[in-house]
């Protein structure tokens, strides 16, 4: 980690302080220093890959999981390989 990132990293501690872990990301997320994009690309790419594991063929799990997020099926389709590039 770099010098930012551990100064970034305090900030993220000062702001929870002792608050048990899902209060903290509770907070984190109302000021605003999680990034509720990224969580959700990351839920729709779980959901489809579980859907798949499922036997489900790819687009139609991209059409279920839009419905269940209440997206586009295009949106769930980005999200999915926008994250696929960052695994």
């Amino acid at each position: 980690m770099s010098k930012l990132d551990h100064r970034f990293a305090g900030l993220l501690l000062e702001t929870i302080g002792d608050l048990p872990p899902r209060e903290a990301v509770e907070k984190l997320m109302r000021t605003g220093l999680i990034d509720i994009r990224a969580c959700e690309r990351r839920a729709i790419y779980h959901a489809v890959r579980r859907a798949e594991r499922a036997g489900t063929p790819r687009c139609e799990a991209f059409e279920t999981i839009a419905e269940e997020f209440c997206c586009s099926y295009e949106k769930a389709r980005n999200a999915f390989y926008k994250e696929l590039r960052a695994v």
